[in-house]
């Protein structure tokens, strides 16, 4: 499947990501992109996206990878550290793979405002449930 028929399919498999508005917009053989708008629902009441929003956005982008290399895998532990607030028109989250081991995926999420400010970063590993899965 070649790169852009791969972003329609992961875009348009889960109901989760739908409804958030996070969206795949690039991958590569080590990396993954996700960006969302922030609307309302992305909110928390201090006008801020809401920690878990960013969260989402740093988790699926570390899925799409995993499945981007051919496999299939679920988030086993993840650590975030919320640098400043995540502010703005929208938000651009960026996976990459740190160590591809055998069952386990290490990677390295940034996510990044619409000025390009760094807003926060997170470290998933990505327990790895099969090989060879799309």
């Amino acid at each position: 499947m070649d790169k852009k028929a791969f972003i329609e399919t992961v875009n348009g498999r889960c109901a989760y990501n739908m409804h958030n508005g996070l969206t795949v917009t690039d991958i590569g053989v080590d990396f993954c992109v996700v960006t969302a708008e922030l609307n309302p629902t992305a909110m928390n009441p201090w006008d801020m996206a809401h920690g878990g929003f960013v969260y989402s956005m740093c988790d699926v982008a570390s899925g799409v990878l995993a499945s981007g290399i051919e496999r299939r895998g679920v988030t086993l532990s993840a650590n975030m550290q919320y640098l400043r607030p995540s502010r703005g028109k929208s938000l651009r989250a960026e996976a990459k793979i740190i160590k591809n081991g055998r069952k386990v995926l290490f990677v390295e999420t940034n996510v990044y405002n619409d000025e390009g400010v760094h807003t926060a970063r997170g470290e998933f590993q990505i327990f790895i449930l099969e090989e060879n899965a799309k």
